[in-house]
């Protein structure tokens, strides 16, 4: 190398100047001869010669060359470049530029970079504002148009409800009366509306008018704001009857003797019937329908053959196809026909005809299963019963739900739910019964709850310790579901003496729920008449019980009570509403 960096630090202007002439003066001479050179060596020689013979100065009179200024090193790259490249091998001045430009590049880069980024989450940010501001300004759309509804829903009910007190005619009342009932069927929360404006005084006093169409169109009403007249007898009478296809027939021995016992009709001895599936249908049948018990039972016999009556093949496939065994559509169209397209709450125009209420269950609102209960009646608000249920269906819809048993026929779809048999998940409903008839008559003590069933069978099966096989398995809790007997025990056990009532015959053996062969239809008679002859005492107890009339004093509070309400009204707890 032709110098060392390190004499930069030293002088860097008087290096540069030296070893620039001396590079020059070098290359400049390479045209001269070898002779010329020579004699430059002796010229030089004789020069140093005469130089070593003058006397050496003293020190203090040596010349002083001045200190340089120190200089950064940008500026001596800042020189022309054929100077630089000379000094350092044209080497570093092609660097310089290039770190200066990428280093210029890269801080671009990052800004640019920074830039984009700070507007991308200016976007995204304000896309979320706007998104959340969106989403803002429809909810408030929404619940403003809410709040206007209800209001306007609410004002209608007002006006409905003053409604009632001006009119000059009978059948004016009347259709104010039914509109009134048509717009709380429509809008069952409007209720506490109603009976805060004072509306069931007003159907009170109508209801003392002598026009029969008025009364009717009046009791309707009042049991859709929840108010109901009072019980039959000394307390809340009630009839529940199990779930179990035609071992219905069981049941309806058991109400053929109590009727025969009382000399009255099963709609004039209870206040409630509540059924599942085949006891739906019978309660239906004696209750709303008002059949006799004979009559109740041809009629069911009948039923039972026509529509338990499949091809084996048939039924498989149908079963592989859509899981019912059974013609479904054909059950439907029996149920249509029979009971026509009347509302449940349009029963309680008769003033004769009992609260009854269907069980089924609703199996698409996840675990645990719900049920649901069909209504002929309506709860007064500020009282929510635990059971979902509704009074606004048609009577063969609540039929044709609490009957839809897995494998037998299809579930059954109403509005968004799925409907399949109550059994599923209460087969004895005399508990639900008894919740349900304290919502509607709190303050009302049970007189009498008599619970009928259709059939059990003790099956003691072998006693085995080897673990049980998956059919065995499955079966236990097919079993334990649909079991009747521990709700009876329950009840048994805490309800008070000669109150609760349970009628459930013994069977030889398991009797199919759809089995209508005759031999098995007379052996379901002969073991119902054998059980009934073993209990008849209990028979009589409760035919005693569910005759019993009302004492003086009692319907002397319930007149002093009905007096109230037509002037006063009736108290609602608010904060439920």
């Amino acid at each position: 190398a032709l110098f060392h960096p390190s004499t930069f630090s030293v002088n860097l202007d008087e290096t540069y100047n030296y070893l620039a002439n001396h590079i020059n003066s070098y290359f400049s001479s390479t045209a001269k001869t070898q002779d010329g050179k020579e004699e430059n060596v002796e010229s030089s020689s004789s020069k140093s010669s005469d130089l070593a013979l003058v006397p050496d100065k003293p020190e203090s009179a040596a010349t002083v060359t001045p200190t340089a200024t120190r200089k950064g090193l940008g500026h001596y790259l800042s020189y022309s470049a054929p100077t630089v490249q000379a000094f350092v091998g044209s080497y570093i001045a092609p660097l310089v530029p290039k770190f200066r430009t990428q280093e210029a590049k890269n801080a671009a880069l990052d800004e640019k970079k920074s830039e984009n980024a700070a507007v991308k989450q200016t976007e995204a940010s304000g896309s979320k504002e706007q998104k959340t501001a969106e989403e803002k300004a429809k909810k408030f759309l929404l619940q403003q148009e809410k709040i206007i509804a209800r209001v306007s829903v609410d004002n209608r009910t007002r006006a409905l409800v003053q409604g009632l007190y001006r009119a000059s005619d009978v059948k004016i009342y009347i259709n104010r009366v039914e509109d009134l009932g048509y717009h709380l069927l429509q809008f069952p929360e409007t209720c506490g509306v109603a009976v805060k404006e004072k509306a069931i005084p007003r159907l009170l006093r109508l209801e003392q008018a002598g026009d029969p169409d008025l009364r009717a169109a009046v009791r309707e009403a009042l049991v859709l704001l929840g108010y109901h007249a009072p019980v039959k007898g000394r307390g809340v009478r009630i009839l529940s009857i199990d779930g179990g296809g035609l071992r219905g027939l069981l049941a309806l021995q058991t109400l053929e003797t109590l009727e025969a016992l009382t000399g009255k009709p099963i709609y004039k001895l209870f206040d409630l019937i509540c059924g599942v599936s085949t006891g739906a249908i019978l309660g239906f049948m004696l209750g709303v329908f008002k059949m006799p018990v004979k009559e109740c039972d041809e009629v069911y016999r009948k039923l039972g053959s026509d529509v338990f009556k499949q091809n084996v093949i048939v039924g498989t496939m149908k079963m592989g196809w859509n899981h019912a065994f059974y013609d479904t559509e054909a059950w439907e169209n029996v149920l249509k026909e029979k009971m026509g397209s009347h509302i449940l709450v349009e029963t309680s125009r008769d003033p004769e005809c009992p609260k009854v209420a269907a069980v089924s269950t609703i199996v698409n609102r996840g675990t645990p299963l719900k049920a649901y209960v069909f209504r002929n009646y309506n709860l007064l608000p500020g009282l929510r019963s635990h059971y979902l249920g509704g009074c606004q269906h048609q009577l063969w819809q609540a039929i044709r739900a609490t009957s839809a048993a897995p494998g037998y026929f299809q579930e059954f779809t109403l509005g968004n739910d799925l409907h399949q048999d109550g059994g599923l998940l209460i087969n004895n409903p005399t508990s639900l019964a008894i919740h349900e008839s304290k919502c509607l008559w709190p303050n009302t003590p049970l007189e009498c709850v008599v619970s009928v069933g259709t059939g059990r069978v003790e099956n003691l099966g072998k006693n085995s310790t080897t673990s049980t096989s998956l059919k065995t398995k499955l079966t236990h809790v097919i079993s334990s579901a649909t079991d009747t007997e521990e709700v009876h025990a329950m009840l048994d056990a805490f309800l008070p003496p000669n109150t609760y009532f349970r009628f459930n015959p013994y069977m030889s053996e398991d009797i199919a729920m759809d089995d209508s062969r005759q031999e098995r239809l007379k052996q379901l008679q002969t073991e119902g008449i054998r059980y009934l002859d073993r209990n008849a005492e209990k028979l009589k107890k409760v035919s005693h019980i569910l005759t019993r009339e009302k004492s003086s004093v009692q319907t002397l509070a319930e007149w002093a009570r009905l007096k109230a309400d037509m002037y006063n009204g009736v108290r609602i707890n608010l904060h439920k509403l």
